[in-house]
């Protein structure tokens, strides 16, 4: 028996299909019966979802995995950096972000966050200002500096390489 799953927006599965499997954020079909923006959506992703009736379950697989402790703690000065560099920010909005773009395989806490934007405002990377927000709570508002961007600009080189030289041996594994 063939089972029908809806399929939402921003959820990140596998989906297997006539073509092989594609990586793509979930799209409701009622989204895009109504006729949805389209500049939301992966132009694959629309094209698919009208060919797909139904979805079986074995064909999807949610991205969960454990991340190691050490990738996490490299990764966090320039994910703080970046996620500053789109705008200031503040703790609890940062950590929403970071799950955000993870597409949840990150979830930090404040014990993890507060230590590195700590350790980053010493630095003079970041700088701190307390202000109230729209609905009169205080908050700590953090925001990259000069020095914190060409950080972010040297780490984000780092991380370039670091990632060219693993695709580089991994791509060499998968054709051995």
């Amino acid at each position: 028996m063939k089972r029908s799953v809806t399929l939402r927006r921003y959820s990140r599965v596998i989906l297997a299909n006539n073509t092989g499997p594609i990586f793509a954020p979930e799209v409701s079909t009622s989204t895009l019966q109504r006729g949805c923006q389209t500049s939301c959506l992966l132009p694959s992703i629309v094209a698919v979802a009208f060919r797909l009736t139904y979805v079986e379950e074995q064909c999807i697989k949610l991205l969960r995995m454990d991340m190691s402790k050490d990738l996490v703690a490299a990764s966090a000065t320039p994910l703080v950096l970046a996620i500053l560099a789109e705008g200031d920010s503040y703790g609890y909005a940062i950590i929403k972000r970071v799950a955000e773009l993870s597409g949840g395989h990150l979830q930090w806490t404040d014990g993890m966050l507060y230590p590195v934007l700590h350790r980053l405002e010493r630095q003079g990377l970041v700088a701190a200002k307390w202000s109230t927000s729209e609905n009169g709570r205080r908050r700590k508002y953090y925001r990259i500096t000069k020095e914190g961007r060409a950080q972010l600009a040297a780490q984000r080189q780092q991380w370039q390489v670091m990632d060219g030289t693993l695709r580089g041996i991994w791509m060499k594994a998968c054709t051995v």
